[in-house]
């Protein structure tokens, strides 16, 4: 096993909601990106295991506000990890962004997330330890999951080992893809190579009808997606001439649960799909 050689990793917890070892235990895990209160409320009433926390999922996630997360954590029982990224666009950041993404660390660190999720790239896509472990050590003790920046990376094994050392619990990708079931055998490639030393979670277009040919190419017991749908017009003029609104489809995320289910019974533990639980 590689041993992490960020000054913070010695510390750091692996994700408290992560799947076991135990393939007579196993549940796939789904995770599902929220960015309202009533989000968080379908997704849970849906069957989610976690959530993941953005607001401007238009622009892919960014930062959501402090006045969120707590109304979220008083309300909702599921963990939350919270998305730290100051502006949408690239992941090159400069070093005032920098300090924004600290702050905002300090700042939601308080409410207790389960976990945060970030990434920093240098100018020619690297990832940028240095930012990295600034990053993770106003995390202090809690888990951190490196986000769809790693699928802007040159080199998938140079990036997967900086994820490794830097202490990072667990990594999102599509394999390089548009979407994760484009990217599946990509994905295996990552946890094969991974050796359970960081959890690999699926993402891109995630849908109960590809979970199945996702599961089994990936080896993946775990999954994230937005899952949502087209949020209906109002009638009202107060409501016209505004953008599409998107939310958290309960029922996209009960076909999720009921398919992530159906396959663990299905699945038996001589099947490809192992625990990608990590091991600090």
């Amino acid at each position: 096993m590689l041993i992490p050689t960020s000054p913070s990793s010695s510390t750091r917890t692996s994700a408290p909601d992560s799947t076991g070892t135990d393939s007579q235990q196993r549940r796939f895990l789904l995770e599902v990106c929220c960015e309202t209160p009533s989000d968080v409320l379908a997704a849970e009433a849906g069957g989610a295991d976690r959530v993941e926390l953005c607001s401007a999922l238009d622009l892919g996630g960014l930062t959501p506000s402090l006045g969120l997360l707590l109304s979220v954590r008083a309300t909702s029982k599921l963990p939350i990890w919270v998305m730290i990224r100051p502006r949408g666009g690239d992941f090159v950041y400069s070093t005032e962004e920098v300090d924004v993404m600290v702050r905002d660390i300090e700042l939601c660190r308080g409410a207790k997330p389960a976990g945060f999720v970030f990434g920093a790239l240098h100018p020619d896509a690297r990832i940028n330890r240095e930012v990295c472990r600034r990053l993770l050590d106003r995390c202090e003790d809690i888990p951190v999951v490196f986000h769809r920046a790693f699928d802007r990376t040159p080199l998938l094994g140079d990036a997967l080992t900086s994820v490794i050392e830097l202490g990072f619990c667990r990594l999102l990708t599509s394999g390089r893809e548009p979407t994760a079931a484009e990217g599946a055998k990509t994905i295996a490639r990552v946890r094969d190579r991974a050796a359970g030393q960081v959890e690999v979670l699926p993402c891109g277009q995630v849908r109960a009808e590809n979970l199945e040919y996702l599961i089994q190419t990936s080896g993946c017991d775990q999954v994230h997606g937005s899952f949502s749908e087209v949020l209906p017009p109002a009638a009202e003029n107060g409501y016209r001439g505004y953008g599409t609104r998107m939310r958290v489809s309960r029922d996209q995320v009960v076909a999720a649960r009921s398919e992530l289910d159906r396959l663990a019974e299905a699945l038996t533990p001589s099947d490809n799909v192992v625990s990608t639980g990590a091991h600090h």
